[in-house]
């Protein structure tokens, strides 16, 4: 195994550190596109199981709901037991599960394999990239790595569009489940000599109850946002609420009295974790709601199919993808707070703008431009918040500060997604091109209100008691800090 931290210094990545960082990207973007590649393929697949159209949400909702409702838990425990060791366990389970999906021949074997992806996932994610920030040095260096995680995590959302499609077309839905086997097989191979293990000094025993209680509680607020998004039974969705409440309550009364907690509220309170977090999941909220949203127009306004759509979106993936990688260099220089503010204006301006499309529209002329923005804003506010959320945190502690911001994207996403398409909803009074895009339109407007609204956080980064990010930053690039 190699210690990738020395040869990264002064931002530069090179050698054994470069195939650390290829490796671990290449682990969050299979991830990533997992959670979308199937909506491309849902014709198919219920077509070939035979799949109702009310148990067919089961699909997506399987694998979203155990990886977003472990990702903290086991991002803790991989600080406890060993990164390397759980990533290659999760990686292990992720893999056998994509062969068991790929070669379901029920509906239940398939939700229950996607179950399976779900919980593979949740121990590689949080552990991959907590090994990134513990391989690279603060500064430079690591924020660089974090501007390439960051192009992984913003584009591989919109890639897996792109791919779905293709790989549907080309050899059939089990193709999107399937390839994962390969990558999965070479990731483990590479993972026993590139990544260097690593884990808290201090080791007590994992919190269980606690991960047990935040589990539950996060499963039972995925399945509610879930459910209102798909306008289940109101009953079924208050009872989901309150039971997550309860679960919530009975989580923070565990954690207040327990000697090692799941969650510090020590790492949640330093520098600016807690800013950092909330930032992520109102950029993820407000993005995902974008991206569905412009999905929804090509699809039924502009009557685009699937496959158009996702090649609609190749060009934000590789503006992203181009793009992304610099935000790390930029956070260097300028600090987080200053990418986040262009980065948060070009979104609204992307947004505005988006909330302006004609009935009749082109996408050329009209999605196209708002679509560049918004790829642009991504791709320059994922580094900066995730330099954030991990710059100050001890190195013991790594695991769950990735956790908290893999869990916080995870359910921003929804909760965005859920919220403004409720009120794009009730916006809506029909259902001809000309009401749904006045819904849609309605939905983006309240979508910039929302990042015009964070900007206020944004402008509170740095000033903690704590020090902080913007300040670890700077000195780092040899600058003074920013107090403005």
């Amino acid at each position: 195994m190699t210690d990738p931290s020395a040869s990264s210094e002064g931002g530069r990545i090179s050698g054994a550190a470069l195939l650390t960082l290829l490796l671990l990207c290449a682990a969050q973007f299979m991830l990533i596109v997992d959670v979308v590649v199937v909506n491309v393929a849902v014709p198919s697949i219920r077509a070939d199981l035979g799949i109702p159209d009310s148990r067919l949400p089961l699909v997506s909702v399987s694998y979203t709901l155990t990886f977003g409702s472990l990702l903290i838990a086991f991002g803790r425990a991989g600080d406890l037991v060993g990164r390397r060791r759980l990533f290659m366990i999760g990686m292990t389970v992720f893999t056998l599960a994509s062969l068991a999906t790929g070669l379901a021949q029920t509906e239940w074997q398939l939700v229950i394999s996607r179950a399976g992806q779900g919980v593979g996932a949740a121990m590689v994610s949080p552990t991959a990239l907590a090994l990134l920030t513990t391989a690279f040095s603060e500064g430079a260096g690591r924020n660089r790595a974090l501007g390439y995680w960051g192009a992984v995590g913003s584009g591989g959302a919109i890639a897996g569009q792109l791919l779905g499609g293709v790989i549907t077309d080309a050899v059939g839905w089990r193709g999107i489940f399937l390839i994962n086997v390969p990558i999965g097989i070479a990731a483990l191979l590479l993972a026993r000599y590139y990544l260097r293990e690593s884990r808290a000094e201090q080791r007590p025993a994992l919190d269980v109850r606690g991960a047990v209680l935040l589990t539950v509680a996060l499963a039972l607020t995925l399945l509610g946002l879930t459910g209102l998004a798909e306008g289940r039974n109101t009953a079924v969705v208050a009872g989901l609420v309150i039971a997550c409440i309860v679960a919530f309550a009975l989580f923070f009364r565990v954690e207040r009295t327990h000697p090692a907690p799941l969650v510090d509220v020590r790492v949640v309170r330093s520098g600016n974790v807690a800013g950092a977090n909330v930032l992520f999941a109102v950029s993820a909220g407000m993005l995902a709601a974008a991206l569905f949203f412009t999905t929804l127009y090509l699809q039924v306004v502009l009557d685009y199919s699937p496959l158009a759509v996702g090649i609609a979106f190749a060009p934000i993936t590789l503006l992203i993808l181009l793009i992304s990688p610099l935000a790390g260099t930029l956070t260097t220089r300028y600090g987080p707070r200053r990418v986040l503010l262009v980065a948060f204006g070009l979104l609204i301006a992307g947004l505005l703008l988006m909330a302006r499309l004609p009935t009749d529209g082109n996408y050329f002329r009209d999605a196209l431009p708002p679509l560049l923005l918004i790829a642009v804003g991504a791709a320059l506010s994922y580094a900066p918040i995730l330099i954030a959320g991990t710059t100050g945190v001890p190195e013991r502690d790594q695991g769950l500060a990735s956790g908290l911001l893999n869990s916080a994207q995870e359910l921003g996403a929804a909760i965005g997604i859920t919220v403004i398409g409720a009120i794009a909803t009730a916006a809506t009074f029909g259902a001809t091109p000309e009401a749904l895009t006045a819904g849609y339109r309605t939905g983006l407007f309240i979508a910039a209100a929302i990042i015009a609204l964070s900007v206020l956080l944004v402008l509170r980064l740095g000033r903690s008691s704590t020090p902080s990010t913007e300040e670890a930053v700077a000195t780092e690039a040899g600058e003074p800090p920013d107090r403005a």
